[in-house]
């Protein structure tokens, strides 16, 4: 189930035109919770899939562009 739930996370995230808050990504995903949500967000994060920044009002995800590293 997790693997399911982060090929759907990068999916969703390949196609949003904007960096994207966990509750969207858990209702577009059809995740129950917003914890795992999160925490798959942030393995992702971990493993260079996609980028990802904590700002004041919580944590913003977005797909990395072609050929683009993780630490650009």
């Amino acid at each position: 189930m997790a693997r399911n739930y982060e090929e759907k996370i990068s999916l969703f995230l390949s196609k949003a035109t904007e960096p994207v808050d966990v509750e969207k990504i858990r209702i577009s995903c059809g995740i129950g919770n917003w914890n795992t949500a999160l925490k798959h967000c942030l393995e992702l994060l971990i493993q260079g899939r996609i980028k990802g920044q904590k700002t004041s009002k919580g944590w913003i995800f977005w797909k990395l562009n072609e050929g683009e590293s993780r630490d650009d």
